[in-house]
Parts: structure tokens; sequence; C-alpha cells
């Protein structure tokens, strides 16, 4: 283990070529964090402050913030006070984090600090430190990553894809562990069989240093060789300071069982901060009265933030909603003043621009062509990536072989293998890089090769990409398009025949597209590869062949959120989307025979969904059947039968009828006609509706 300093500050190795000035900062820095960290942990005690995870310990990180230059990035989980005063942070922004004060005033400007928000979910953040770091290699920025965790989520499946993945594309990245010895109370050895957290670096094919986390120059030294090394294009280096957590995990832990008296003070005779005042006072550099100085000058602008922070007003019912999106959807809009209406608070005003007016249908002209949806698909993929060079395709088997149905064909034969990226099969590592990748201004695509495979990224695309511009109040976006090949009718094994469109249509921030013809899948792809937002995109496996259309061939975009009236009718409407929908023709042309007159509306945008153009059709109509592949209970069938029923229940002359998955899982194979939604069900279920 590395280590420059020991316990009574005497050097046992060559110092660090740093001049007494440098040597002094280090140590003010380290002392700033350890009385800060003691304020905090009192406004906690006071009841001022939710809750407050200490850093006590833990100081000779601050050696690490120091070791970076000015166009470096640090992805922070929590417990890293010292390296964000270090980096410059304004206690402002330090405490209102604590406090809870929401981020409206720039009190965290993430682009100045170039330090990431705090990071709930453990490790979660790794794999974007590595795809910001690749990104800034792409644009040609000279930027290290620099992801900092505790010892508890080296066992997160997102520490593995963070690691692998910055292995395999030797990207910029510093892994920065904080080993105090326990993750809440689970010491590190029931966390690893391994002798060291280092140790786990050598499988991924880069540098593992273990270094004595309570010496700040050897923390100091041992990060400027790695940021060196990465900077010079030699890849990612983990780095494992062997430190100790003073305090309980955080102020709701109590009285920590997990570790003895006489373990603390082994760890206590180690302190950095004392330890580097022994090494200053040797110097000549340092004098017990500055102390005393420096506590008092701290305590009086802690106390003065502190108020400031707390008589700040409340932000307001609209905070979340005007930050969610590039622009508040009509939905979202209505759903705020429906809350202050029945509340009696008055609305919120709302200026127009910052509305998402749902756009015409477009009217394309010029040459086209006769293509199904896979071929549709791909042009608008080859037409874009040629107009913006800040789009990324990312996933597995997406280059070589062109993604398994040949959506991404001959990508990167045309642009290369830097943009079209051939990514470690682990669908965590390529939503957790593309959300990386966004935060540094690319535009990426991920690919999941089924849908059914997204579940272990499903923390990374709630979590995060559909997080990131409410997080940072839009100085950082996530505009990516994540495309998933969904639905039954396949002949496939199970997972291949998942459709879980529910699930994200419910998450906050997202936008969720599905079409059905290759005319839709043209446009609504344009669409969403020049989102602000970050879209994602069904893509139907049962329709990718066979449905031929003429597109055209220049670019369209179909607007998000504007439904198609397929077919004109009187007597019943039905709501459809992907495979469902051309079942949904044929059962209405199949009952147009017996007198039963149906609309049938193909939905295409899942959220925001066009509220409008249902709503006109079932006041003409006064029936609804709504179609789908998902599960009966929370599909989107549930949402559109409970806005016509809020909105316009006196246009309903019989109940609705939903038409969709039972409750259980998509059935594979020989149990796969038991899932898939054909035009006789449709058709009963427009005559359940007809019988009322």
């Amino acid at each position: 283990m590395r280590q420059i300093l020991d316990a009574g500050g005497d050097l046992v190795d060559v110092a660090p070529d740093l001049d007494d000035d440098s040597l002094l900062n280090a140590y003010r820095n380290m002392l700033t964090s350890r009385i800060v960290d003691e304020k905090l942990l009192s406004l906690q005690r006071q009841g001022r402050i939710p809750a407050y995870y200490q850093v006590s310990g833990q100081e000779a990180h601050v050696g690490a913030a120091l070791a970076l230059r000015e166009t470096d990035w640090i992805f922070s989980a929590y417990r890293e006070l010292g390296m964000w005063l270090a980096r410059g942070m304004d206690l402002a922004g330090v405490v209102g984090l604590w406090l809870g004060v929401p981020d409206d005033d720039d009190l965290w400007d993430v682009n100045r600090y170039r330090i990431t928000r705090l990071n709930a979910t453990i490790g979660t953040h790794l794999p974007h430190a590595v795809g910001f770091g690749y990104a800034r290699r792409q644009q040609g920025r000279d930027t290290v990553s620099m992801a900092v965790f505790g010892d508890g989520a080296t066992s997160e499946s997102d520490f593995h894809a963070a690691m692998n993945f910055a292995g395999v594309w030797n990207t910029p990245t510093v892994f920065l562990c904080q080993n105090n010895q326990v993750a809440q109370s689970t010491t590190v050895d029931k966390q690893t069989a391994a002798d060291s957290l280092a140790d786990k670096a050598r499988a991924y094919g880069f540098p593992g240093i273990r270094v004595d986390g309570m010496d700040v120059l050897a923390v100091y030294q041992t990060a400027m060789e790695a940021v060196g090394r990465a900077a010079d294009g030699q890849g990612p280096t983990l780095i494992e300071m062997h430190t100790y957590r003073f305090a309980p995990h955080s102020t709701y832990d109590g009285t920590p069982v997990y570790r003895t008296s006489d373990e603390e003070m082994a760890w206590r005779a180690k302190d950095p901060v004392s330890r580097m005042r022994a090494f200053l006072e040797n110097k000549g550099l340092w004098e017990s009265a500055q102390e005393q100085s420096i506590r008092e000058r701290l305590s009086a602008e802690l106390e003065q933030v502190v108020g400031e922070l707390e008589a700040r007003p409340r932000v307001g019912r609209d905070y979340s909603p005007r930050h969610l999106f590039d622009r508040i959807p009509k939905p979202l809009l209505e759903q705020l003043h429906r809350e202050q209406d029945d509340l009696g608070e008055p609305r919120c005003r709302v200026a127009a621009d910052d509305v998402w007016v749902i756009g015409p249908e477009p009217e394309p002209t010029g040459a086209t062509t006769a293509v199904d949806l896979t071929e549709a698909l791909n042009m608008t993929l080859n037409g874009a990536f040629a107009r913006d060079e800040a789009l990324v395709c990312l996933g597995e088997d997406v280059g070589l072989e062109g993604g398994v149905f040949r959506v991404t064909e001959h990508l990167q034969e045309r642009f290369g293998a830097s943009r079209v990226v051939d990514t470690p099969l682990c669908e965590t590592g390529i939503v957790g890089t593309a959300v990386g990748m966004a935060m540094a201004g690319l535009r990426p695509v991920a690919e999941i090769e089924f849908a059914g495979f997204v579940y272990p990224a499903f923390d990374q695309v709630i979590g995060h990409a559909a997080r990131i511009r409410w997080r940072y109040r839009g100085h950082l976006t996530a505009p990516i398009v994540i495309r998933m090949p969904v639905g039954t009718n396949t002949g496939a094994y199970e997972f291949h025949t998942d459709s879980p469109e529910g699930y994200f249509v419910h998450a906050p921030g997202l936008v969720v597209a599905y079409p059905s013809t290759p005319f839709d899948a043209k446009g609504l792809l344009e669409t969403a590869l020049s989102s602000p937002d970050p879209v994602v995109f069904f893509e139907p496996i049962a329709l990718y062949r066979g449905l031929h259309q003429e597109v055209p061939v220049d670019p369209y975009s179909i607007p998000f959120g504007r439904a198609a009236v397929r077919r004109a009718g009187i007597d019943v409407t039905v709501v459809a989307f992907g495979p469902p929908q051309q079942e949904a023709q044929k059962a209405a042309a199949g009952l147009a025979d017996a007198g039963v007159s149906a609309e049938v509306i193909d939905l295409r945008t899942l959220y925001p969904w066009d509220v409008d153009t249902v709503m006109a059709s079932v006041e003409k109509t006064g029936r609804l059947v709504v179609v789908h592949e998902d599960h009966l209970t929370g599909g989107i069938g549930a949402e559109i039968v409970a806005a016509v029923a809020e909105q316009g229940a006196y246009f309903l002359e019989a109940p609705p009828v939903r038409v969709g998955h039972m409750d259980v899982f998509w059935g594979p194979t020989r149990l796969e006609p038991y899932s898939t939604i054909t035009s006789e069900r449709i058709a009963a279920g427009i005559q359940r509706a007809m019988r009322g």
C-alpha cells in the first residue's frame, strides 16, 4: 500500500513536487471539510436538515481533487465533501444540497464546478463517467473523468459494467474507490473475497493501485499519476483509498454495532487532518492559532449561509413540471393546473414558448421508395448520421453485424467504429455509458437487442436518462434514443416477446414512441434523433419485414403526440399501436360487412399521447375499444380509458373495452399464440362494446 506520510506526519517516501502554498492549500481544504462536516452534523441534530452523511476520516480525498486539472470532471456519489470544497464549490452549494433547497439559482453549478450532484443509487453513476470520457475524447477535448464511490459500490453490476467498458474502450477515466471498510454496516470482507479492491482492476486490463487513504500526499501523488496516464491516452486506473469513516454511515444509522472501540482508536491515530498538520508544523508552515482563526471565520460564514438558505421562499408547485422536459407537455400542464385549482392556488403563468405545441402532420413531397420498416429506419439513421456528427450508435452487434435485425446495417462501414460502437454484452453498460455521452454533448442511439432484455438497465433509463434534465434544471441533458425491438409473433423464446412499454410510459421525463408502418417509423425516428428529450423508441419485430410502403426519400418528421386516423367510422373508436394496429384494421374491415363502422386510431406516440384525437372520435362514436400487447393492469389502455372517463364520460353509450395481455408473462414459442393480439380478439372486443 502506497504511503508518503506516516501516522506521525513524517515522510517515509519521496514527497510530491508541491510548493509550500500548495501544501497549505491542501491542509486548509481538509480542515475546512472537517469543520463544515461538524457544522452540518450539528444542523441535522437541530432538525434543520433531514439527514447527513459524515465525511470525517476521509478528508485525504482532497488530494485526488487537487490532482485534477481544470478541464476534468468529478462524478460524485455523496461522501465527497472535501473534494467539492477543493474544487472551489461555494459553501451555499454544499449546504444547500443537504438542506434540500431546490437548485433554482445555480447553487450547484455543474458546468462551473464540473462536479455531478449526489447519486443515491449506489454505483450507478460509474458508467456515466466512462461514457462522458469517451464522448470528450470523441470531441477532441482534453478531459479526464473521475468516478468516486465507496467500497460497497464494487459489488454493484454498474461497477462491473463501468470497469469493463472503460477497459475495452481505453477511456480517460480514473475510478477512485473510498474504501472506508464498511458499506453502511456491511464490512468489506463481506463485499469481496479479493485481497484488495484494487486487485479487481487486473481483470479489466488496467492498473489497480492501493493507497493509504489517510495520507493526503499519497492520494495526491497517486491521483496525479492516474490523471496523467488517462490524459496521455493510456487508459483508466482504479485507485483504492484505504481509509476509515469515523462516524456512522449517516445520521439515521445510530451507534455502529459493526466495529469495536479498539478498532476506532487504532484508526483515529491515523487521522488524516492530524497527520498533515503534524507534517506542516514540522516544516514550520503551521501554528495552532491559525486553526482557531479558520474555525471562527467558517463558523460565522456557515451561519450566514444557512440563514440565507433557510430564508429563501419555497419554490412553486410548477418547479418540477417546468424542468422535466424541454417544453411542458400539455397533459403535464393540465395536471399542474388541476392540482392548483383543487387547492385554491393561483395558476402559474407559463409562457407560450415553454409549452410543448404538437406540430402538424408532415406533407412530404419528392421522390419515394418502397421499403419495409427496417429499411425505413436504416434510411433515417444514415441520413441523420451524415448531417449530425454528435450522433453515435452503440449496442450489442450494431456495428459489424448491423444489428440482429439489420437496422444498423452498413452504418459502421460508413461512419466508423468510434461512432457505431459494438459494445460488451451488458445493457446496464450500454444505457449507462450512453447517459454519460449525452451529458457530454453527444446524441447517443442505444440499441437494446430485444425489449425484454432492458430490465437490467431499468435504473439507468428511469433513474438517470429520464431525470438528468430535471436534476440539473437543463444545464445537463440526456437526449438519448433507446431503440427496442418489441412484441410477439416471432416464435422466439422467453424475454424475446415481451411488450414492456407500460413501464416507460409511467416514468416521468421520457418520450415513448411506437410506430406501426414504415412511413411512421421513418418520420418518428427522424423526430427522435433531433429531440431534446430522451426517447424510448419501440420497433415492432412482427412488422420489421413484409409490410412494404412508399416513403419519401428526403427527411421528414412526424411530431410526437399526434395520432393518425387509419380508418374512419361512426359506431366505435378503436385505439391501437404497433402490431395490434394492423390487426385492428383487419377486424374493422371484417365487421364492416356486419354493419359495424369502426374508426381505427393509431396512437404512434404513447407519451405524450394524442388525447384530443381520441376524445373527438369517442364523442362521435360513443364507444371505445383500446388494444395493446402490454398487460391489462397498468397498461396504456387503462390510461386512455381513465382519461376518457374523466373528460368525456357522458359521450359513452357503453362501457369501454380493453383488449390486451392477461397479467401473466408473455408466452414464448408454443405459448406465444396466447399472447398475440389477433384480429379475432379485437373483433370480439368491438362486438362487446357494441352490445354494451
